[in-house]
């Protein structure tokens, strides 16, 4: 599967805007992750914002008719994003505007109507450039299994992705295995009518063609949703042993890899834990809850997994009420590796406006931990920023990732 360079468009006519979807949408190495029209006036600073969050790899440009418009905004581009390149379209330019257009970043101007194989040959230049001199680590697989059923394991999972992606700025790719309840594209606002098992003749999964159109994007954070199967679990468990080599492709093209394994060690489940390097096993302060996570603990060990490889996280915890975490601990004999405060309320805020927590302010404590979270997986620290817009978290200068490969 052919890594897909995030295209943002930017066009002034309808037209244009239509016929570039169509003929982006032929190129295989290519992937719109959002269109924004201009017209005379300058984007606004929010705009700006908006585009730094989508980290585009290519600035597709419709140029104005005017020159000196266009030339205001390829500035503008290039400052901005002096290291993304710059297609251009126009119907006629004088040389002197060309030369001035090359300058500032555009890497290749394309005539009007657009060509397939003209855009197909720029694209492919483009990717040579981007990918072929540059070797990807395998993506570090990280995966949320719950103990039981309605411990909060796919907010925790969507809020973990959104953290780790914000402090790292690398690709990631949450995979919902939960094939009776997979909620994850709700906890990102996002409407999922995309699945690898779909109803109708048998097939592999293992496609690429059909792991790319089963992919969608969640436009705010770039991070890809993977939705394996809705309402097929006798299908999707019959395609248990593709889950192995489905997680060897993803890692290809990706950093990281974030499994929601819903709460059943079920054939599906397991092969995706075999190929995790840590497992999150997600609980609460609770008798039933912890007595749930004696057993898959002791279910982990029957499958061969190291302790060293499992983290128990406590979900919604109250410090000072019900059970303590030295008390969990004791019961389980085993540490707790981070816990989640309680806020039941933000979370159902979270879910009704569709937008992780992390994402909505990652400065009240339960969003904080998530980044605190992160940052102890992957072995950075987080500094205190109170004048960033983003909540004040910001990945500090002296980075030691942690290897998981």
């Amino acid at each position: 599967m052919r890594e897909k360079l995030r295209t943002l468009v930017i066009f002034c006519e309808d037209r244009f805007r239509k016929e570039c979807r169509h003929q982006l949408g032929k190129v295989e190495c290519a992937k719109i992750v959002q269109e924004i029209p201009f017209q005379q006036e300058d984007f606004s600073p929010e705009t700006w914002q908006e585009i730094a969050g989508l980290a585009p790899q290519v600035l597709f440009l419709e140029l104005n008719r005017d020159a000196g418009v266009s030339l205001r905004l390829l500035k503008e581009l290039h400052r901005n994003f002096p290291a993304v390149p710059i297609l251009a379209v126009a119907e006629s330019f004088d040389p002197n505007f060309l030369i001035e257009a090359l300058r500032l970043g555009v890497k290749e101007i394309l005539s009007r109507p657009l060509s397939f194989d003209a855009l197909h040959q720029a694209y492919l230049r483009i990717y040579k450039l981007a990918y072929e001199s540059i070797v990807r680590e395998p993506a570090s697989i990280f995966s949320f299994f719950s103990c039981k059923g309605g411990s909060g394991c796919t907010a925790i999972a969507s809020n973990f992705a959104v953290s780790l992606t914000r402090l790292t700025k690398k690709k990631a790719l949450v995979l919902d295995l939960d094939v009776e309840l997979g909620e994850v594209a709700d906890f990102f606002g996002m409407k999922n009518e995309r699945f690898l098992v779909q109803e109708g003749p048998e097939n592999t999964v293992l496609d690429s063609r059909l792991i790319s159109r089963a992919i969608i994007t969640h436009p705010k954070t770039g991070i890809d949703l993977l939705c394996f199967s809705d309402g097929l679990p006798r299908k999707a468990r019959a395609l248990a042993g593709e889950v192995r080599p489905l997680l060897g492709i993803l890692q290809k093209e990706y950093d990281y890899i974030i499994v929601d394994a819903s709460s059943s060690l079920n054939s599906l489940v397991v092969s995706a834990l075999d190929s995790s390097h840590v497992i999150f096993l997600v609980s609460k302060c609770s008798l039933p809850a912890l007595r749930n996570t004696q057993r898959v603990l002791h279910g982990f060990e029957g499958l061969g997994y190291s302790p060293e490889r499992v983290r128990i996280v406590i979900n919604r915890y109250l410090k000072g009420e019900g059970v303590s975490l030295k008390e969990v601990e004791k019961v389980l004999g085993f540490r707790v590796f981070w816990s989640i405060p309680n806020d039941y309320r933000s979370f159902i805020r979270s879910i009704q406006s569709g937008e992780p927590l992390t994402l909505q302010n990652p400065s009240i404590p339960v969003a904080k931990s998530f980044y605190d979270m992160s940052a102890e997986v992957l072995g950075i620290k987080i500094q205190q920023n109170p004048k960033s817009p983003g909540g004040g978290l910001r990945s500090g200068a002296r980075r030691e990732l942690k290897s998981y490969h």
